[in-house]
């Protein structure tokens, strides 16, 4: 989508905000009557209209739609999306956006851009897009900006919606070297025998029963001109690319969708995209555990036992807790190399979506000052995150098998906190972890996007690593 300041009075779609006088550029470029109208229907409808809505109006060959003036980012947010909403049903390929405060101009074209998002690789779409947007009052950084921060929801939605005979670890693979080439960012992969060979058997154990070679993705930002306080942030992503469960195997209604299983893996790529383009100055590293969880021969079994990493020997109890134990090899590998925090993101347990449903993500972390970072980072996104309890005594039942750990008791209840608390195990500093099940991908509409993938944890994790 092509982004410009100024007013295009040509546009397919005009959105008028709010009553309040045009920028003088927009008045010697809108005819009189265009201009009469325009004020006309803001005038009888903007009085019941709802913030971030828009009334679309008809300025005989030309389509336009008037809005309340935003008073917030949240708002300014929803009226981007509704305007492309709008766009798409009018079928215009251009919208010009009139009359809008700048402190908002960069949240409504982020708002576009995330609204006009559409996957159409398998599905034909005829419906025009959304080519050209103008809005008067855009900076330039603002304009950069949105266009990042756009790109990188976009490539993880891409990711999530593309289903595993299209993408396996080695594919995810390929895109992130294309991504960190394009955006200079440093990569290594390792495959399973060097990951065996480096001790890392639960992310080894997991991708074992896999016909198709699992992928350890490491991605490093570092600053052209780094802070004179340097912060090393590590973001961990679960990139399970199917999750059969395993010979804990999953009904067929659960293991439908399971294809997102890699939402915290896209989120951390799409990040990291995000970060090389606004260059921050603290370095930035990425792990992502590529594999999916297969049914095989050599597939780990219920009561196998591997000795992770950090030392500890995890007994297999549910072969479907399988996003723990990639998580857990992942987690001591970037507290080993010496990250000044961590924060993992995975679409982990059911638990957690019983608990909170699908528009927030659960929160845990060791580390107030950390958690209080994700939080606003979270806000600041419209990302929403609501923090749980890492209490301790949940964990005494994964300590009763023969190995040090089991990877889980088979009681559902707490089932988000026991996780968690399984993976601080296997971390030495400030972490954090979002349990993002049912955020990645929805079923229907959502409020920054059409049903499927929603690129959601791609914009925290930037912000959070990105602040100062």
């Amino acid at each position: 989508m092509e982004l410009k300041s100024g007013v295009d009075t040509r546009a397919a779609l005009l959105v008028m905000i709010g009553d309040t006088d045009l920028p003088s550029t927009g008045q010697a470029e809108l005819e009189a009557a265009t201009e009469h109208l325009l004020r006309g229907s803001a005038a009888r409808l903007l009085p019941n209209l709802a913030p971030g809505t828009l009334e679309l109006v008809r300025l005989g060959q030309q389509d336009a739609a008037v809005a309340k003036a935003p008073t917030s980012a949240a708002e300014a947010r929803r009226l981007g999306v509704a305007v492309a909403r709008c766009a798409r049903t009018v079928r215009a390929g251009s919208v010009g956006v009139l009359g809008l405060e700048s402190e908002f101009a960069g949240e409504v074209a982020l708002g576009v851009q995330l609204g006009a998002y559409r996957f159409a690789r398998y599905k034909p779409d005829e419906t025009p897009e959304l080519e050209r947007l103008s809005i008067d009052t855009l900076s330039g950084d603002a304009a950069r900006r949105s266009v990042s921060v756009a790109a990188g929801v976009q490539l993880a939605r891409d990711l999530v919606n593309t289903p595993y005979n299209h993408l396996h670890a080695q594919d995810f693979s390929a895109v992130a070297r294309t991504v960190a080439e394009a955006s200079g960012l440093q990569i290594e992969v390792w495959g399973q025998a060097e990951c065996e060979q480096r001790g890392m058997g639960l992310f080894a154990a997991v991708g074992q029963g896999s016909a198709d070679e699992p992928q350890f993705i490491q991605l490093t930002y570092r600053p052209a001109q780094p802070s004179g306080e340097p912060r090393i942030t590590a973001l961990v992503g679960k990139g399970v690319m199917f999750d059969s469960g395993g010979y804990s195997l999953k009904p067929a209604a659960g293991m439908y969708g399971m294809k997102g299983d890699m939402g915290g893996a896209a989120a951390v790529l799409g990040a990291m995209q995000i970060v090389a383009a606004l260059q921050p100055p603290h370095e930035v590293r990425a792990y992502i555990a590529a594999t999916d969880n297969a049914v095989s021969g050599t597939a780990m079994r219920p009561g196998d036992i591997f000795s992770a990493l950090n030392g500890k020997r995890v007994e297999v109890t549910n072969t479907d807790a399988e996003g723990r134990l990639i998580l857990a090899d992942a987690l001591t590998l970037a507290s080993q190399a010496g990250a000044d925090e961590v924060i993992d993101i995975a679409t982990l347990t059911g638990a957690k979506v019983t608990a909170l449903g699908s528009d927030l993500a659960a929160l845990f972390s060791n580390d107030r000052a950390l958690a209080q970072a994700v939080r606003a980072a979270a806000d600041s996104t419209q990302e929403a995150v609501w923090e749980l309890p890492l209490h301790a005594p949940y964990l005494e039942s994964y300590r009763s098998g023969v190995a040090e750990l089991k990877n889980s008791d088979m009681v559902p209840a707490g089932g988000s906190v026991k996780a968690a608390l399984f993976l601080q195990e296997f971390v030495t500093g400030p972490w954090a972890h979002l349990d993002i099940a049912g955020n990645a991908l929805k079923e229907h509409e959502h409020p920054f996007g059409p049903a499927g993938a929603t690129g959601y944890g791609a914009m925290l994790l930037a912000e959070l690593a990105a602040r100062p």
